[in-house]
């Protein structure tokens, strides 16, 4: 696949798309995705605010264009979703929880992600262009990603809040009321995670090609901590 971004083409380019700094990418920017996943779902059902899935997977999008802003390339955004997941699941043999808890969040990272790569895939020219660009094919991804949640969700790990669709109109609410907002937001907040990766990527990329081995462990250090407070939150009812 080809680079994303034409403009980077410093002669440290091998080196910045080697499988060590795919691995740092995935890590952290996974870590940081199923932390948000669990801290900001989880505040916003206790607050008992609105939103609260559209919300998590707009910051979800823009976690992931971060991603893909740094590293250029659309392999990234499978590596963040199945980091992001594991990030999330390991509360649940740590704390002894069943197997299927919290199933339904794991298939929705799933989703996003999925829709998302192949969107990126398929549009990869059009991601370095205009934020109206950026904003569709995040808009599109997460529409896609929100439709095939409903559908399969429901025989996966049925719970009480997707059962409360079970009536004539149900999918018409559902979608007015989640698969949409979640789209827009995820239109609106990619383009910002890509645009905030690309001012990361100026200091991280040249920090990585002169410092690798300051930065590896840094990257651990940052992984491990929000693996930690994201067990720590699942523990408290996040």
């Amino acid at each position: 696949m080809k680079i994303l971004d034409p403009r980077c083409k410093m002669a440290g380019n091998n080196e910045s798309l080697s499988w060590k700094f795919y691995f740092l990418n995935i890590i952290v920017f996974g870590a940081l995705l199923g932390l948000f996943e669990a801290a900001l779902g989880g505040a916003i059902r206790k607050a008992g605010l609105p939103l609260r899935g559209p919300l998590v997977t707009g910051v979800g999008f823009a976690i992931m264009a971060m991603g893909l802003a740094v590293f250029k390339q659309a392999r990234i955004i499978p590596g963040i979703t199945v980091m992001g997941i594991l990030s999330k699941w390991l509360a649940v043999p740590l704390l002894g929880l069943p197997i299927f808890c919290q199933a339904n969040a794991h298939l929705a990272i799933l989703f996003n992600g999925a829709f998302l790569f192949a969107g990126v895939s398929l549009f990869r020219k059009r991601i370095a262009g205009s934020w109206k660009q950026k904003s569709a094919i995040a808009g599109v991804s997460a529409l896609g990603a929100g439709t095939a949640f409903f559908a399969l969700a429901r025989f996966w790990a049925p719970c009480r809040h997707l059962l409360s669709f079970r009536y004539a109109g149900g999918a018409v609410t559902y979608g007015l009321t989640r698969i949409v907002p979640a789209a827009l937001l995820a239109a609106v907040f990619f383009p910002l995670g890509y645009a905030l990766g690309r001012r990361l990527e100026k200091r991280l990329l040249p920090l990585w090609l002169a410092q690798k081995s300051l930065l590896l462990p840094l990257a651990g250090a940052f992984t491990a901590a929000c693996l930690g407070v994201t067990v720590l939150l699942t523990a408290a009812g996040f």
